[in-house]
């Protein structure tokens, strides 16, 4: 399964790892400038090189190897797992105090209270566990694409980034209203998705994501239990988030190239990502 969308006609297809065809590198061997995964990452020097080159490097030694849970664990099953046990203390502790203490809440947050900028998006609806069951389908879908895409750190910094946008979001736009749930994480997903699309030219598929995003919402506006400002603000914090890590992620070229590989914001509008 692919980690990029690759629709026929609808942009370029993504660069994958030299090693692995099925998963999207944005890092290259800081020496032969091939595409790796992070699997394939060894740190050398004050850059990441390929097992080939790590080899060469260090006269035949083999590149270590990380262990089953290094290699295939993602941050965004550590999400899943927390939002999970937080919900079963939830359902544990009586008078829904896990709730109550770590909801969004505009004057609580205005007396001081500023972690729940955060823990809002770590706790869900006391009754209704399908408010957890599709963030978590949701989280799962896009978290772990986006993940291989952009490496763990960076997606973590994305990811937390949206949920204090959506909690701060909340606070200007909605203060007396209180809100939970890991939506407006989620929606930072959307808003990186999203920029990752536009700076690949792939807009027809930008257009069919959102207007796949714009039907979820005009569905949501029935709900009157939906926190729209929190949807917003982790948009707009997930895609900014997104564009503020680009000069530390490493462009992608179309081929195999000898040319060392180019950073900085400018390079990644130059139609050639």
């Amino acid at each position: 399964m692919e980690n990029f969308p690759n629709y026929m006609n609808y942009g370029q297809s993504p660069t994958v790892c030299v090693n692995h065809s099925d998963r999207v590198s944005y890092t290259r061997c800081g020496r032969c400038n091939r595409a790796i995964c992070g699997e394939c990452q060894t740190a050398q020097g004050a850059g990441v090189v390929c097992p080939d080159c790590y080899s060469e490097l260090n006269g035949g030694a083999s590149s270590p190897t990380r262990s089953f849970i290094a290699r295939h664990w993602h941050i965004t099953y550590t999400l899943i797992l927390i939002n999970v046990v937080v919900y079963g203390l939830q359902l544990i502790i009586p008078f829904r105090w896990v709730h109550n203490l770590g909801m969004m809440s505009g004057p609580r947050v205005h007396h001081g209270e500023y972690y729940r900028l955060i823990t809002h998006g770590f706790v869900h609806s006391q009754n209704d566990p399908t408010h957890l069951l599709w963030n978590m389908v949701y989280l799962f879908i896009f978290g772990v694409s986006l993940e291989r895409m952009m490496g763990r750190w960076k997606f973590l910094f994305v990811y937390m980034a949206a949920t204090v946008s959506a909690g701060c979001s909340v606070y200007l736009f909605d203060y007396y209203r209180g809100a939970v749930g890991a939506s407006g994480g989620v929606y930072g997903l959307y808003g990186a998705f999203f920029v990752l699309l536009l700076l690949r030219k792939q807009k027809d598929t930008a257009r069919l994501f959102i207007l796949l995003i714009g039907i979820g919402v005009v569905q949501s506006l029935f709900n009157p239990h939906i926190s729209h400002a929190g949807h917003f603000g982790g948009f707009v914090g997930g895609a900014l988030a997104t564009l503020l890590i680009i000069p530390f992620v490493k462009k992608p070229e179309s081929s195999e190239s000898s040319e060392p590989p180019q950073q900085g914001l400018q390079r990644w509008f130059k139609g050639r990502f």
